[in-house]
């Protein structure tokens, strides 16, 4: 009631005195500073602020006489209604400077609840609300379409790059990479592959030299750069007038500087050095690596009668008598007048009988993890992390096998605790 008698004292006096402009201004003015600095209710606010009004007035601060417009207003949301303007106005120039569809939803719920607690009409808020959810949820479906049409792309410039058709591949991964550009798998593949085309826009035609180069490439597109070099400077000897792949060799140690520091010299024959490894690995007791070796030479040359007898010998150091028959017999099978081979095979007829057999490497197929691998070899998943230790140097994720790559597989009887 109180509040009322000085609004309508405020009025009176507006009416009756003459002053050179309208007081509405200040009287507003008075009363924003009073919501800022003071945490009054608007009955307080308005009572302090007329009374220092009326002391502007009383004072006699506008000398010239001129007739003050009154003003009214309906209840004491004047102020909150004018705030909520503004909040909308706010809003409509965020818009205009560009914001985000998601953003828009969280500016409007905000709005809507103001308004509805001021019992202003929100209907045009939840219009437009319901209008950018709406484009919100079209362009998620969109985005969902194109990483579908991105994957199904990328899979497309896969088959080609085995195919050796690397500038198709390119332009498949070109669009894959417009229709989904933060997909930093598709961005890695087009990037290598665009320094392939640089090179070869496809694999040679030559059938020897041809396949390792598409081998090549195919290991280097799925960062596997020593297998890569195995095949394309295996290629490089098998073709020497062939320019280009030296450069596709410089390609793949320029990527991966830091792994390929171990590679042979290209300008030995390949084959041979990787056959000396094997037997200085075999010697000195490296077991593993020495298979390594003689299994990328069968990768190269499957029907090297050498490279089955110095495996056959791996797996005879390893106490795997059976398995080192198998080889010594393939080996046999490729160079019968073999006569240190079947003394081999004489000698270790009674021992094979009782020999456990196990194989010494596994190459992974479609669906394997180490863990699947464990159990078909060890029949106990929890072995998983000796084969992962035993590969490890080949490996660089536990769990991202490659088809196709040769492990390792250590015997039971050196695997010792879990």
């Amino acid at each position: 009631m109180a509040k009322h008698c000085l609004t309508a004292r405020f009025r009176n006096l507006l009416r009756l005195s003459d002053f050179t402009m309208n007081l509405q201004p200040l009287y507003n003015i008075v009363m924003r500073a009073l919501q800022i600095r003071f945490t009054l209710n608007k009955g307080n606010q308005m009572r302090i602020a007329t009374l220092m009004l009326m002391s502007i007035l009383a004072a006699g601060t506008f000398a010239t006489p001129r007739v003050v417009h009154a003003w009214s207003w309906d209840d004491d949301e004047m102020a909150t209604q004018d705030e909520l303007d503004v909040q909308l106005a706010g809003y409509r120039k965020r818009v205009e400077s560009g914001i985000s569809l998601q953003e828009r939803i969280v500016l409007l719920d905000r709005l809507i609840k103001l308004f509805q607690l001021h019992k202003r009409d929100t209907k045009p808020l939840e219009e437009e609300r319901a209008q950018v959810l709406s484009d919100e949820n079209a362009i998620q479906t969109v985005s969902e379409i194109s990483r579908q049409k991105s994957q199904t792309l990328f899979q497309q410039s896969f088959d080609l790059i085995r195919q050796g058709q690397y500038r198709e591949a390119q332009s498949k991964l070109i669009d894959a990479e417009h229709l989904n550009p933060t997909d930093k798998i598709v961005t890695d593949l087009r990037q290598k592959v665009d320094g392939v085309v640089v090179i070869i826009p496809e694999a040679p035609t030559d059938a020897t030299s041809g396949d390792l180069v598409k081998r090549g490439i195919e290991q280097f597109v799925q960062n596997e750069p020593s297998k890569s070099l195995n095949f394309l400077m295996y290629a490089q000897q098998k073709a020497p007038d062939n320019k280009n792949i030296p450069a596709l060799v410089e390609l793949v140690k320029r990527t991966f500087p830091n792994e390929s520091s171990e590679i042979l010299d290209a300008r030995l024959n390949l084959i041979d050095q990787k056959l000396q490894r094997a037997l200085e690995k075999i010697y000195s007791g490296e077991y593993l690596d020495a298979a390594k070796e003689c299994q990328e030479v069968l990768d190269l040359e499957p029907e090297n009668a050498l490279a089955l007898t110095r495996l056959g010998s791996v797996y005879y150091a390893m106490g795997q008598v059976k398995q080192a028959r198998v080889y010594w017999k393939q080996a046999l099978a490729l160079d019968p007048n073999n006569d240190v081979l079947k003394s081999f095979l004489s000698q270790t007829s009674a021992e094979a009988d009782r020999a456990p057999s196990q194989a010494l490497t596994y190459k992974v197929e479609k669906g394997d993890t180490l863990m699947t691998i464990a159990e078909k070899i060890y029949k106990n998943q929890s072995y998983w992390r000796k084969l992962y230790n035993a590969n490890k140097a080949y490996l660089k994720n536990p769990y991202q096998l490659v088809v196709g790559q040769v492990l390792v597989i250590p015997p039971s009887t050196n695997l010792g605790t879990r």
